[in-house]
């Protein structure tokens, strides 16, 4: 089992295999996301979900429907890489449980980390769920998944069938 919560957690149990798919929306200095239009030239629009406001790209509030836009992605390149590291809860400090590095190698707006049976039987052995947080970091300068003004994002690994401890 491998589920994504819509919150970031990731819960996992210990020495399953899944994958996780990662996009990157296109955020403004304010939190709003851009979308756009299928027009030619393409238009781009400011979308506050908080106040479920859509703006223009002048910030004027926009009459256009949000139904008729894509949410404008990331466009991950060759070359590009991305870094999945999970760390003991409080763990900073400490040395990561699993650093999984991936570098693109065909370009889109979407990259998949994939999580082996091995990958999954990190930390200690347990009858309940155990608790990790983890960041995803792009080229080595940008974090776009971590602890935040939210918390921690976090990675929970329940115990396997027939695991003895």
């Amino acid at each position: 089992m491998l589920k994504i919560k819509t919150d970031g957690t990731i819960h996992c149990s210990r020495g399953d295999a899944g994958n996780i798919s990662l996009k990157i929306p296109y955020m403004d200095k304010n939190g709003y996301y851009r979308y756009k239009d299928s027009d030619t030239p393409v238009n781009y629009y400011w979308y506050d979900k908080v106040n479920n406001v859509l703006y223009d790209d002048t910030y004027t509030v926009s009459q256009t429907s949000l139904a008729t836009l894509t949410q404008d992605m990331y466009q991950f390149q060759v070359g590009d890489t991305i870094d999945f590291v999970i760390y003991e809860k409080n763990g900073y400090d400490r040395t990561p449980m699993l650093h999984k590095h991936i570098e693109v190698e065909n370009a889109s707006d979407s990259v998949t980390i994939e999580l082996t049976g091995e990958d999954t039987t990190f930390g200690e052995i347990s009858n309940k769920p155990t608790t990790y947080w983890y960041d995803i970091t792009l080229n080595d300068t940008n974090t776009i998944i971590c602890y935040n003004e939210d918390g921690a994002r976090e990675f929970i690994i329940y115990p396997a069938i027939g695991e003895e401890n």
